[in-house]
């Protein structure tokens, strides 16, 4: 493909983004080679290339004389509309783990209630989809319920407006809050001096905040949990970006990509959570670092502009397409 210095493009459309990994990390079951996200739902995709400057001055009124450019740096701003939770451990440098017997996934839920019998709290509906809670409570994990009035106290263990429902520890007595039999409601005994007072009456509002621990027995899709350590880091990959440029001369779109060899994604993350305004994205920053390309040459990014017709190639594959493997593929 010969080059034509009066052909002009423009570039309006997005790249989508791949990142390929660089080596092995068999702890997270990737390979060398492994394409480990794909993004094809961004909002803008910049690069930006800067580098410093320094100028040899003299002579009468001290003008520039000799200049010379140092420290190039190319810096590539991801924005997504839309975020996956790989992207987000990719981002953040986290690691992803399903819900196992020894490594329980501990989801904290929250939602309030109306009373309507006297010394009953009902079970509560979880408020995006309406379905029917049974708060659960188990040894470390208890439920604790707040009357939103201030009524609700217990005059046995001083006065408080937050109630504690727990299974008894080895050895103590159990409380005289009780989960129901049916595990729809919470009871309020009143067979013992001053619990009475604890028990709420028929129009109180309360909020009820309890653990579910999910141990993936049942089912281990039932959450996915992304751990943030101070320890780990985004890593380091080789970024393919793919988008359009259209020719000024044809008025066709023909295919352009950028390859940074080796690019490192930046630790600074802002996820915004706001009632008005737009949808929140989702911001990477990568830094391009020095590679070796194949010509063993130092190089930061590659820009291809390429086609994909040919006068010479011939149809070879059905109307799909085909894919060919050298000797010793398949």
């Amino acid at each position: 493909m010969a080059v034509n210095i009066f052909d002009k493009y423009g570039i309006k459309e997005v790249a989508n983004v791949y990142f390929e990994a660089l080596d092995n990390d068999e702890s997270a079951g990737v390979y060398k080679g492994d394409i480990v996200l794909f993004l094809d739902t961004l909002k803008v995709s910049t690069i930006e290339t800067t580098a410093e400057t320094t100028d040899a001055t003299g002579g009468w009124g001290n003008p520039k004389l000799i200049s010379w450019d140092y420290g190039k740096e190319i810096t590539v701003t991801l924005e997504d509309a839309l975020m996956s939770l790989e992207s987000l451990r990719f981002m953040l440098g986290g690691a992803i783990h399903k819900p196992a017997a020894n490594e329980p996934v501990i989801v904290r839920h929250t939602e309030e209630v109306v009373v309507t019998e006297d010394g009953k709290v009902p079970a509560p509906k979880d408020h995006l989809t309406n379905k029917q809670l049974h708060p659960k409570a188990t040894l470390g994990h208890p439920i604790r319920l707040i009357n939103l009035g201030g009524g609700l106290s217990s005059t046995s263990a001083g006065t408080r407006t937050q109630i504690v429902v727990a299974p008894p520890a080895e050895g103590e007595t159990a409380q005289t809050i009780t989960m129901s039999a049916t595990g729809n409601t919470i009871t309020f005994s009143n067979d013992a001096a001053g619990i009475s007072e604890v028990a709420p009456a028929v129009g109180d509002h309360i909020r009820i905040f309890w653990e579910e621990v999910l141990d993936g027995v049942d089912d281990t899709e039932s959450a996915i949990e992304v751990t943030i350590s101070p320890s780990t880091f985004p890593g380091t990959y080789r970024v393919v970006g793919d988008t359009f440029m259209r020719s000024e001369k044809t008025g066709k779109d023909e295919p352009f990509q950028f390859v940074i060899g080796k690019a490192k994604v930046q630790s600074e993350v802002t996820i915004t959570l706001e009632a008005e305004g737009d949808p929140s994205t989702f911001e990477m920053t990568l830094t391009v670092l020095r590679s070796t390309n194949d010509r063993g040459e130092n190089e930061m990014m590659k820009l291809i502009r390429y086609s994909l017709e040919s006068e010479d190639a011939e149809d070879a594959g059905d109307d799909v397409g085909s894919l060919t493997a050298g000797s010793n593929g398949g």
